[in-house]
């Protein structure tokens, strides 16, 4: 590790030598500012100047991105791999780590306005007010803790603070949909402002696949709102009041096409969320902040078949229940000096999680899991250092974890004991990275991460389909050790901007699920895993060269997996499931004020995953696929604009998830009023 960061270093001070003799080039006038982001180091970074790989989803891009889920918005903009069971069950794996759909604990964090989102799904997730989404790639438990392996994903929501704005739109499209939403947000005095938006989607008709046939069971109606009260209290501290929700009304659920119509049900998703910030200088060198939030989210599933002999038909009845709420706080003090910062802190989290279980007659029934809950305690420092007349910034940061993790007792589960598993673990992660004056910038970082166990590792004990899943007491948090470099570069004068980064990752503990005989599997802490791939982005504007007065811009990004195996018993390696070689999205974007429009393909290459279906569970292989989006607005008469999308244009048939075909080609027409 050391060897790698000394030869980054090395290289970088023989190039600033080079790089001197071009100094005197360099015009001042052309000097764009950097886009300022937060997530890297907790902090306010220019992301030209951070060691970190980060991607920025700005809100022009949300805008015109078809798919109105967080979970659409990431896999189209910033090459990620994602899993989609529908319209109600997604979720999502970054740098080579199987994406993930449910539970508290998973390999990539996902955050809203830097505390933790609380969703177990990230279909639920807020996916509209949003200023712009930080993806932060690589290890972040230095900062962030557990959860962090992968990467993590910031949400930044929007704060107007200025004159009082706003906008109406309502729309219409295929499968029988409609759809609303409204915003409005300002100051309304010196001293406060305020922010509110709410949405309503409503499909009222099964869609259609991209081979023709119907697929039943699809419809949907779903609602999210998130409002803010902001109040500026002195010269430099302030308060803001924030609380955003999502509810999903009688979601369809198809389930599996291998089983036709026989396990279609329907669900109720509830989630919301409150937080308060207060924040301010308490001197010349300390800037404080605390935040406190608190989360739940409601699951409640109705299925009409009782899942005996051949799927029994019954009335439709509730089967289903998982309720979890979070609550923490983050305190957090930025110390300057001169051109650097260290940023300390302590976190803490405690997270419950519950589930229940009918019979189509209403009484209970021992749930499939058993309750849970996990209680975290940190405390972590975070240096960024400007040196070398700011052309090279260094990172250095740690973070200590205390877990206590348990299962609780459940009524009706009496197949289990109750028990917690402390475990405390620390991360420590390194970066450097240096600007040259004429554009081209190095960066590498190194660091450690780690997941918790869940509980439902450490003492599950379900039966399903013939075969039981039992928890192992004995797990260790996975650890891991990634290390990546890159090379970037950008000129504001030229339009043109490009990052090239290589990763590695190494995975110590890494928590899988092992067959014991023909109808019992357990976990385990596998030998390990090894990641290593490619990211890369390429775009370019060429109305900025030929300084028109409008913007045609080009656009690459991607990420290859070149291998991404974790050992088995037997010392063999083997593929990680779910984990596509290749993700990668290109198109183009324009853009003269009046008219913007939009042409996205993402391309998808093959990925292993079993055969769920067949004795035995054999791998198979999903194929590749590429689908395109065509989206664009006319605006005109100052306050009034319309926007067309068009989600899968060739009308591909494709799947994310094998069983759970996506929708073809669909249309979609809005009317949106500003003021």
């Amino acid at each position: 590790m050391k060897k790698i960061l000394l030869t980054g270093l090395t290289a970088v001070m023989l190039l600033s030598a080079v790089d001197t003799c071009f100094a005197s080039e360099k015009n001042l006038s052309e000097t764009k500012l950097d886009e300022i982001v937060v997530t890297a180091t907790r902090s306010e970074e220019q992301i030209k100047t951070i060691p970190a790989r980060v991607e920025v989803i700005k809100s022009r891009d949300i805008e015109l991105t078809t798919g109105e889920t967080l979970t659409e918005q990431l896999k189209k903009n910033a090459s990620i791999g994602v899993i989609e069971y529908g319209t109600d069950l997604s979720g999502i794996g970054i740098r080579g780590f199987r994406p993930e759909f449910s539970g508290i604990t998973k390999h990539s964090l996902i955050l809203i306005d830097g505390r933790p989102a609380g969703a177990t799904n990230l279909s639920s997730v807020l996916s509209d007010n949003i200023e712009r989404i930080e993806i932060l790639k690589g290890p972040a438990s230095s900062l962030y803790g557990g959860e962090a392996m992968g990467g993590v994903v910031n949400i930044i929501t929007k704060k107007n603070t200025g004159e009082l704005t706003g906008l109406v739109e309502a729309g219409f499209g295929s499968f029988d949909t409609n759809f609303q939403k409204a915003a409005v947000g300002g100051g309304l005095t010196d001293r406060f402002d305020f922010d509110i938006s709410v949405r309503q989607r409503d499909q009222q008709n099964d869609f259609q696949m991209g081979n023709g046939d119907s697929r039943s069971s699809t419809s949907f109606t779903t609602r999210n709102g998130d409002l803010r009260l902001g109040m500026d209290l002195g010269e430099t501290w302030r308060i803001d009041i924030g609380a955003d929700g999502y509810q999903g009304l009688d979601i369809e659920l198809p389930g599996d096409i291998y089983n036709g119509d026989i396990q279609s049900g329907k669900k109720d998703v509830d989630r919301w969320a409150v937080d308060t910030t207060l924040g301010g200088m308490i001197n010349d060198h300390n800037n404080v902040s605390l935040t406190a939030y608190r989360t739940k989210e409601l699951n409640k599933n109705f299925q009409d078949y009782t899942g005996s002999g051949p799927y029994t038909a019954v009335p439709t009845y509730h089967a289903l229940d998982s309720e979890t709420n979070w609550m923490g706080f983050q305190l957090k003090d930025i110390i300057s000096f001169d051109t650097h910062r260290i940023i300390v802190g302590v976190d803490f989290q405690d997270i419950d999680k519950e589930s229940r279980r009918y019979n189509a007659g209403g009484s209970s029934l021992a749930p499939y899991y058993p309750d849970e809950s996990r209680e975290n305690m940190a405390a972590y420092v975070e240096t960024v250092l400007s040196l070398f007349d700011k052309h090279m910034t260094a990172t250095l940061g740690c973070r200590y974890d205390t877990f206590d993790v348990s299962t609780e007792p459940t009524p009706y589960l009496t197949t289990f004991t109750p028990g917690t598993e402390s475990f405390d673990t620390f991360s420590p992660r390194a970066g450097l990275n240096y600007q040259f004056d004429r554009g081209f910038r190095l960066h590498t970082t190194i660091g450690k991460a780690f997941v918790p166990p869940t509980a439902a590792q450490l003492a599950a004990n379900i039966t399903s389909y013939g075969t039981t899943t039992t928890g192992n007491p004995g797990l260790d948090p996975e650890s891991s050790i990634t290390w990546d470099m890159g090379v970037g570069y950008e000129t504001s004068n030229k339009g043109f901007n490009m990052d090239v980064t290589y990763f590695h990752t190494d995975v110590k503990d890494k928590i899988i699920t092992e067959k014991i005989s023909a109808t019992t599997r357990t976990y385990r802490n596998s030998l390990g895993a090894e990641i290593h791939g490619l990211e890369y982005m390429v775009s370019f504007d060429i109305g900025v060269p030929l300084k028109w007065n409008r913007s045609l811009s080009f656009f690459v990004n991607g990420t290859r997996i070149f291998n991404a195996k974790e050992e088995q018993t037997d010392h063999t390696m083997e593929e990680i499931t779910n984990v596509a070689e290749h993700t990668v999205n290109y198109g183009v974007n324009y853009d003269d004020g009046m008219i913007e429009a939009r042409l996205n393909a993402r391309s998808q290459g093959g990925m292993k995953d079993n055969d769920w279906h067949t004795t035995g569970y054999p791998e198979i292989e999903y194929p590749g696929f590429t689908v395109v989006d065509l989206s664009g607005g006319i605006s005109f008469k100052e306050h009034h604009k319309i926007m067309i999308k068009i989600d899968n244009l060739l009308d591909h048939d494709y799947y994310e998830k094998k069983g759970y075909p996506k929708p073809g080609q669909s249309f979609y027409v809005s009317y949106r009023y500003t003021f």
